[in-house]
């Protein structure tokens, strides 16, 4: 019988409680809960105890002890997406399982007094470090204000600067080439595309890996259905709209994100068109909307939840590098993408 157990149910669980039910040495437990290199085995039991009796770091007195704090941040636009929404999921799924608080803080992309915004967060948290997703991981100001602050930070799928920090993300190039190939191996040869924000060099790596794959298969880029959006709804039916309204000839669309284009189906259907038959439609990420949409979407499925465990791990590991993160430690770590096919491309000859 644990001490918790002899105790009774009021007893706060503590560490030595689980290396008791997990039968491991404290040791292994504080390895375990601060991502050090453990046997796969050891870690998998460790945890099953964890969860099993509800432990829960206490975060103040481990920083207390050190010189981590176990707090980390993460920076987002006002303008959440579907895959941004998600990836934050996950992210606060990996800090509470590792003992880590995730702060929050707004900051809109073009916003001129990032240095204000963090001074007042340095001035509020000792933070590990930061978390930094599009649109803003590329946002040259926040990231220079970060450098002169020296937070550590890790970015989610940046395309500028990759020397700049350790980063997650795919080969958004390669995939967005792989479902291209997919539309023209059903028959497609006029394909309107529908890009993201041009300030995000994710966005210009989608489009020219839509480039690259018409271009070996010998087709055209048509400039007439071709339309740029911002990765949301509103911009994704304002882009069909013009794409439609040239009257060039377009069998399929493919949308740089999942939200794009689930509205390229809705302005579709509003014409009276079917899905796939009429148009084809391709999206990118795999988000919730991709199944909720009629047909279903054919898209791009990014690791959403390892890119955002990742991210985590990656911060953690750069915390415990030697140096400044800028010069000391430098890694990324790029994540296969599969290419889902669904109703919305499916059946087309």
């Amino acid at each position: 019988m644990s001490r918790k157990q002899r105790a009774g149910k009021s007893t706060k669980v503590t560490m030595r409680d689980v290396a008791e039910r997990a039968g491991v040495s404290l040791m292994t437990v504080s390895r375990v809960l601060n991502s050090e290199r453990v046997a796969a085995d050891t870690r998998d039991r460790v945890m099953e105890a964890v969860d099993a009796l509800n432990y829960r770091l206490n975060i103040s007195a481990r920083s207390l002890s050190g010189t981590q704090s176990y707090v980390m941040g993460f920076f987002y636009d006002n303008a959440l997406g579907g895959y941004i929404s998600q990836y934050l999921i996950g992210v606060l799924k990996r800090c509470n399982e590792l003992g880590y608080h995730l702060v929050l803080e707004s900051c809109d992309y073009g916003e001129p007094d990032v240095e204000s915004i963090v001074a007042d967060l340095t001035e509020r948290y000792r933070l590990d470090g930061m978390i930094i997703p599009p649109p803003l991981c590329e946002y040259l100001p926040l990231l220079n204000a970060l450098d002169e602050a020296g937070i550590r930070y890790v970015r989610l799928g940046p395309g500028l600067e990759l020397c700049r920090s350790p980063y997650v993300s795919i080969n958004d190039s390669r995939a967005t080439y792989e479902i291209t190939e997919h539309l023209i191996a059903c028959g497609h040869r006029h394909i309107g595309f529908i890009k993201g924000d041009t300030r995000q060099g994710v966005a210009l790596m989608r489009f020219e890996g839509f480039r690259k794959a018409m271009a070996n298969h010998g087709l055209e880029v048509n400039p007439a259905l071709v339309a740029e959006g911002r990765f949301e709804f509103d911009d994704g039916m304002a882009a069909c709209e013009r794409i439609l309204d040239s009257a060039e000839p377009v069998s399929a669309i493919l949308a740089s994100n999942d939200d794009m284009a689930s509205a390229v189906i809705a302005v579709v259907h509003r014409r009276g068109l079917r899905v796939p038959e009429d148009i084809a439609v391709g999206g990118f990420d795999d988000t919730s909307i991709a199944t909720s949409v009629w047909p279903p979407l054919t898209t791009i499925r990014q690791p959403i939840d390892a890119l955002s465990c990742q991210s985590v791990d990656l911060l953690i590991e750069a915390v415990k590098a030697d140096g400044p993160l800028g010069s000391g430690f430098q890694k990324c770590n790029i994540l296969d993408h599969t290419l889902v096919v669904r109703g919305s491309t499916v059946g087309v000859v």
